[in-house]
């Protein structure tokens, strides 16, 4: 019989992935602004980031550069402009690590999280901040940064820093339960 591992009293990852958690559907609704510097303007796009417990995550794009984008298992299924594509994520490992991201939050799963990323954490459940970097040296030079910020319980921001000038900001409304 294995004994749980007792926790570190000052665990305050641990309380962040337990705030996070969902045993039931949820969905997210976000803004993200794409900064690119070959670009005079930032993008702006809208969507919706719906998570089926234990692994279904689908990241819905609004408007008429909208896509699809579902995770389920080890499949990824992008739909845009009437056509579909699969790709296997046990064929693309840094895809995998940074598709399962939200996943591993959403689960509560700090094994997967610490074992894909190095985390520096600040604050505390009620206001944190984590930045992640990837540990996998190719997802690492195309993204070398992540930051996502919270509070309450709640993912409230998520900034990707990548390789070229290129970054984007997300912000998530407080989640809503499905339907």
């Amino acid at each position: 019989m294995c004994l749980p591992i007792a926790a570190p009293a000052d665990d305050r990852l641990g309380t962040i992935l337990d705030t996070l958690a969902r045993d039931e559907p949820a969905t997210l609704v976000f803004e993200e602004r794409r900064d690119d510097p070959m670009l005079e303007f930032a993008e702006t796009r809208t969507g919706t980031l719906a998570f089926e417990p234990p692994d279904r995550l689908t990241r819905a794009v609004e408007g008429p550069r909208g896509e699809t984008v579902r995770i389920e298992g080890n499949t990824l299924t992008l739909e845009r402009r009437g056509s579909s594509r699969e790709i296997d994520l046990d064929e693309q490992p840094a895809l995998a690590t940074l598709t399962g991201l939200f996943r591993s939050l959403l689960n509560g799963d700090r094994e997967t999280l610490e074992t894909d990323f190095e985390i520096e954490r600040t604050g505390d459940a009620a206001d944190w901040t984590l930045e992640l970097t990837p540990r996998d040296r190719a997802l690492r030079r195309m993204v070398p940064e992540l930051t996502l910020s919270g509070a309450d319980g709640e993912l409230r921001e998520l900034i990707t820093i990548e390789a070229g000038g290129h970054h984007s900001r997300m912000r998530f409304e407080p989640p809503q339960a499905a339907d």
